[in-house]
């Protein structure tokens, strides 16, 4: 049985380079291929046929989805696109996309022109962790907003996205947060980002379900999503096939990783500051009957003078995220080299 899968997965392999148009000069003909497997494969024809189809389906990644898409189904409002933004220490943004969708590159430009949250900013942090997606040309028109090529920066069979040129909205530093469970279109967004401004991807390697899919409905009312082609970046090369690798790699089991991204501000303190979670808070004085007096005078308590001097002995904090952490750092040290250069 193992020799018949192995022999199976090399006409899944084969069948799979040809149809791409990608299949090696050296392979043998497709009919001889399948004439060999035929007579020496302990196989029936309709049990053949039928390991054949899997290993098709295995190695061209076909995915079966629930329910069926609704042209009349209104654009999802942007608070759903965009699920978190914040704004972390030195000026650093945060900003975390749900997932990619249709309506994706309007609610960032909205985000990315609100100057009440941008005055001031040094540098933004894109958490695509979690992030699933079907929608290239939302990908392609969300990285054109950082891009300044006038030229296509992502292509998808027929379909492509341009960059922004001298109209580009984002030019501080920027990193990309991935994850296994960054998915589709998101790992798109995060190549593309990569390509086009040169930002870091943080995290762990992607899900690797990028592609370009043929939508194909099924009696049952669910649908088979079919690859049919790849996609390629800015400089016309093809996204690899399998997982988008990060730049930085940093293991964090998914499950704590999943806390992390739904309280991104969370800190630690160091051992034996009173905790592990929070900021250090510096006891209080209380007021004495000697305060209350000074304060009807209208002078200077001991507790304003406390209150007014230097921090002593002030507690170091860091971000919880492992991730968010070293991505913080990196954009910090990225615009601190922009602004003196």
């Amino acid at each position: 049985m193992r020799i018949t899968l192995r022999f199976i997965g090399v006409l899944g392999l084969a069948l799979g380079s040809g149809l791409r148009g990608d299949a090696p000069a050296s392979s043998p003909p497709l009919p001889e291929l399948i004439g060999i497997l035929r007579t020496n494969l302990d196989l029936g024809s309709v049990e053949f046929e039928t390991r054949a189809s899997e290993a098709l389906i295995e190695r061209f990644g076909v995915r079966r989805i629930a329910g069926t898409p609704s042209p009349a189904t209104p654009a999802s409002p942007a608070t759903d696109l965009i699920a978190r933004r914040e704004r972390l220490d030195g000026g650093i943004l945060y900003l975390r996309p749900g997932r990619v969708d249709a309506g994706l590159p309007a609610a960032l430009r909205s985000a990315l022109t609100d100057s009440a949250w941008t005055t001031h900013a040094s540098g933004l942090i894109l958490d695509l962790r979690f992030a699933p997606g079907d929608s290239l040309p939302a990908a392609g028109d969300s990285a054109a907003l950082f891009s300044e090529r006038t030229e296509s920066i992502l292509q998808w069979g027929s379909g492509s996205a341009s960059g922004s040129g001298s109209q580009r909205l984002w030019r501080l530093p920027v990193a990309v947060l991935i994850n296994g469970r960054t998915s589709g279109a998101a790992e798109a967004l995060a190549a593309a980002l990569r390509q086009e401004t040169g930002s870091a991807l943080v995290g762990q390697p992607t899900a690797g379900t990028h592609g370009v899919f043929r939508d194909i409905a099924l009696n049952d009312g669910t649908r088979l999503q079919i690859p049919v082609g790849r996609i390629r970046l800015g400089d016309g090369s093809v996204l690899a096939e399998g997982p988008v690798t990060p730049d930085i790699r940093i293991p964090v089991a998914e499950t704590s990783e999943r806390g992390f991204v739904e309280n991104p501000t969370a800190t630690l303190k160091p051992p034996g500051v009173g905790g592990t979670l929070g900021s250090p808070t510096a006891p209080r004085r209380k007021l004495t009957e000697a305060d209350l007096v000074r304060a009807q005078r209208n002078e200077p308590t001991d507790a304003d003078s406390e209150t007014n001097a230097p921090p002593k002995n002030r507690v170091t904090v860091r971000l919880a995220d492992p991730v968010l952490a070293r991505a913080a750092d990196l954009v910090r040290g990225l615009a601190a080299f922009q602004k003196a250069h």
